[in-house]
């Protein structure tokens, strides 16, 4: 019996757990394969049943972005990272050349260069989406990609784009104001719920179609700040270990486990400016698994995954991923040389071990920030 004689829902038990990327070659197969692979309950449950294979791609310094190969949430402490080659695919464009990219269930949100316009892309099918701004670009600019959770878990996601910006207003004083845009209605609309007195952190971080950021008021010191896509609320949360403001942490970075839990990095500087005492360290704490139940709490190990002292590393960094069975990050970081050079670098670091395992140097400066990134392929029309 060949494939084209076996049962449609026999057929499609065995697609369903066949990796979305090796799907997406086989969508020119016949039409019913093609209608099947973007039906939104097929996505769903590939994405559930398919083996995962993961992919990783890489935002450098000047802002290309190149394909890694392997899962780099498997760190091999001897082995350096393979970068494959630089992505061309974006329709419209002979480069892949962002300021920022979010990502979110296999989708990456695309912030162009000079933020005229947004382009949600999936590597995976190569289709892309042209989104134009409700209003002209503001300062203190974030974006986020995530989806609201339907009834039913068969019939897919609704994803939308959170634009949180502050604008000047007509007393000419600074307000921060957030939008929404939902992809399937193409419509943009302003959100009333926007916590005005929080300090947000730039970079956030995408989990079970919620994101996540670091940030601070002065009466709570710092915390988590969750938005809920499909209340489309700001959530607080406790950060694994409480800072208060007047605490100088030079930064915070979040990180996504293997799809299933939130990790957190900060750099804490326990300085004793009495005393001239100077030292920061680096922690790395991880979380319990997240359900997608928006009613369970979050919770943190009680245990840190990594302390290390920080003092001697001179580098700036926005992501890393973690090993947790070897007990190592990879830091993706970027270093400015005294001339207009530029270089991104990722190391393995670990308890008493530092290990680079990729370097590349542009002979200018741009504004980007290194960003590596890992993800599942998925079939999820846009």
């Amino acid at each position: 019996m060949t494939v084209s004689y076996l049962p449609n829902d026999l057929e499609s038990e065995i697609l369903f757990r066949v990796p979305a990327k090796s799907l997406s070659r086989l969508k020119t197969t016949c039409k019913r394969w093609y209608a099947l692979f973007r039906d939104p309950k097929f996505v769903v449950k590939n994405k559930k049943l398919g083996r995962a294979v993961r992919e990783t791609i890489l935002q450098t310094y000047d802002g290309d972005v190149y394909s890694v190969a392997g899962d780099l949430h498997n760190t091999v402490v001897n082995t350096p990272v393979q970068v494959s080659g630089k992505l061309t695919s974006l329709k419209g464009s002979n480069d892949l050349n962002f300021s920022e990219i979010f990502h979110c269930n296999g989708l990456m949100l695309c912030s162009a260069n000079g933020n005229d316009r947004l382009v949600v892309w999936n590597p995976c099918t190569g289709q892309t989406r042209n989104i134009k701004a409700r209003t002209c670009f503001q300062t203190n600019l974030t974006y986020a990609l995530g989806y609201s959770r339907c009834s039913s878990s068969s019939s897919g996601h609704v994803y939308k784009i959170l634009r949180c910006f502050d604008y000047r207003n007509d007393q000419e004083e600074w307000v921060p104001q957030c939008e929404i845009y939902e992809l399937r209605s193409d419509s943009w609309r302003v959100l009333d719920s926007f916590p005005l007195h929080y300090i947000m952190f730039r970079d956030g971080i995408s989990l079970k179609g919620n994101t996540y950021w670091v940030a601070g008021d002065n009466e709570s010191g710092y915390f988590l700040l969750k938005f809920d896509f499909t209340t489309e609320i700001f959530v607080r949360l406790p950060l694994p270990i409480p800072i208060q403001t007047e605490r100088f942490v030079s930064r915070f970075v979040l990180s996504v486990v293997r799809d299933e839990k939130l990790s957190v990095l900060q750099i804490v500087d326990n300085s004793d400016v009495m005393l001239y005492g100077w030292s920061n360290v680096m922690r790395i704490c991880v979380s319990n698994k997240i359900s997608e139940d928006a009613n369970k709490d979050l919770s943190w190990r009680s245990d840190l995954f990594l302390e290390v002292d920080f003092d001697n590393y001179n580098m700036y960094f926005r992501s890393f991923l973690l090993d947790e069975e070897n007990k190592v990050a990879l830091l993706c970081c970027s270093i400015e040389m005294v001339t207009d050079d530029s270089t991104t670098i990722i190391y393995i670091i670990g308890e008493d071990m530092l290990k680079e395992v990729y370097r590349c140097t542009i002979e200018e400066s741009r504004s980007n920030s290194p960003l590596v990134i890992t993800y599942v392929p998925s079939l999820v029309h846009i």
